[in-house]
């Protein structure tokens, strides 16, 4: 049955074991993420600048004067070339000097530090920083608010919650809360103005969704869009919500399903999926793609090389949609390291890049980015805790292969 219209309303994987306990890492640190494609420029209206989320976190951010990152829980500038960067601290003597500290929770001293963990969420408004991190005082999350001159970093929002999203919308930041009550699992997004975080209100709230969280969330043209995710074995069925931010309702864009959705502002792409074969592993996968207001259209292979090679659905920007390599699969075989591949296209189906991901292994990001570059994310021996990043040049997507260069960070 194909999926209703676009905005009109309404794995099981395999038992790797060094996958497996990639992924208990990640639910147990309550993965959220969310897709922020927000409206170009700097002037004093815009919003955030690209899109720089994935299942897990948004760990970077773009100003006029260079990106941001967070890594190992530290703030990073790193200069529009990517020729130069430094830790976002001013003080001359600094514990972020330091690599032999015990205590973890010492680096809070240093001004660019915000938590311990792998689900950070950093964003450039108007000349400051505003990172979701972990809190001094607990093991749960906070909200900080950064100088660009790495001279302050002030507590926002610690209130001894598990915060599973943030994202900034038109000076307003908004957040997704999980409270494990004695018979039930809440979740709720709040929101509060930038320049008044006392200001806190609660406008949306369900107890429905008791085994999932809140993940790829953004806010667009008056809207706030996400999806539950469940991080059960089997079946993980998610359900993608609209909300009017104005009135609070929320609306269902589909039924609970296997999928991954991609949202833009004229046109969406849809991943259906279901495992077929646990030995060997098989899925069978569709593809749909909408315009704003359109009924989805079943995509085949001679509409995209990625719908005959099972590729999974990873990003979408203004021009382009993402896919990479579903390295699980064992039918017909596996696919070789060396040809594991971030697939680039244009929205109607025109390839702009294949980008080599093979020496990454499974576990790896894709951000969309700017206009100029896009982003992977990668972890050392697949630790979530040590992360590197890697951007690639979109003035080279003519539709050959292009390689990622690694960003060297340094504090």
């Amino acid at each position: 049955m194909r999926p209703p219209p676009f905005f009109k309303g309404g794995i099981r994987m395999k038992k790797l074991v060094s996958a497996a306990i990639v992924l208990g890492f990640l639910c147990s640190l309550f993965c959220a993420s969310f897709y922020s494609n927000g409206r170009e420029g700097f002037e004093e209206s815009s919003e955030i600048a690209g899109d720089f989320t994935s299942f897990l976190s948004a760990p970077i951010t773009v100003s006029p004067e260079g990106y941001y990152f967070v890594k190992e829980g530290f703030v990073y500038y790193v200069s529009n070339d990517f020729q130069k960067s430094t830790v976002v601290c001013d003080k001359l003597e600094c514990i972020h000097n330091d690599d032999s500290v015990d205590n973890l929770g010492d680096y809070f001293e240093c001004n660019a530090y915000v938590g311990l963990g792998a689900k950070f969420h950093i964003y450039y408004y108007k000349d400051a920083l505003y990172v979701r991190g972990t809190s001094m005082n607990t093991v749960l999350d906070a909200i900080y608010k950064l100088s660009l001159d790495g001279t302050g970093r002030t507590v926002l929002y610690d209130k001894g919650t598990a915060l599973t999203g943030f994202v900034i919308y038109e000076g307003m930041a908004y957040f997704a809360d999980t409270a494990w009550k004695a018979d039930s699992v809440v979740h709720t997004i709040k929101r509060f103005p930038l320049d008044h975080p006392e200001k806190e209100e609660v406008f949306y709230e369900t107890a429905e969704y008791p085994e999932h969280t809140i993940n790829q969330m953004k806010c667009m043209d008056g809207f706030c869009y996400f999806y539950f995710f469940c991080s059960r074995e089997v079946d993980r069925e998610s359900s993608y919500v609209k909300i009017d931010l104005e009135s609070g309702e929320a609306e269902k864009l589909h039924e609970p399903k296997n999928c991954r959705l991609e949202l833009g502002k004229d046109v969406s792409f849809l991943m259906e999926y279901k495992v077929i074969s646990d030995e060997p592993y098989d899925k069978e996968k569709k593809y749909y793609r909408a315009k704003k207001g359109e009924d989805w259209e079943p995509l085949t292979e001679e509409d995209f090389i990625s719908v005959g090679k099972k590729d999974n659905l990873r990003g979408l920007d203004k021009k382009y949609v993402y896919f990479m390599t579903d390295n699980w699969l064992e039918v017909p075989e596996p696919v070789p390291e060396a040809d594991c591949r971030v697939r680039v296209y244009e929205h109607d189906g025109t390839l702009a890049a294949e980008i080599p991901t093979g020496e990454f292994g499974i576990l790896y990001y894709i951000f969309p980015g700017t206009e100029d570059y896009m982003f992977l994310e990668t972890f050392q021996d697949g630790d979530p805790l040590k992360p590197e990043f890697y951007y690639v040049d979109k003035s080279q997507f003519h539709g050959g292969i292009v390689e990622p260069k690694r960003i060297e960070m340094g504090k």
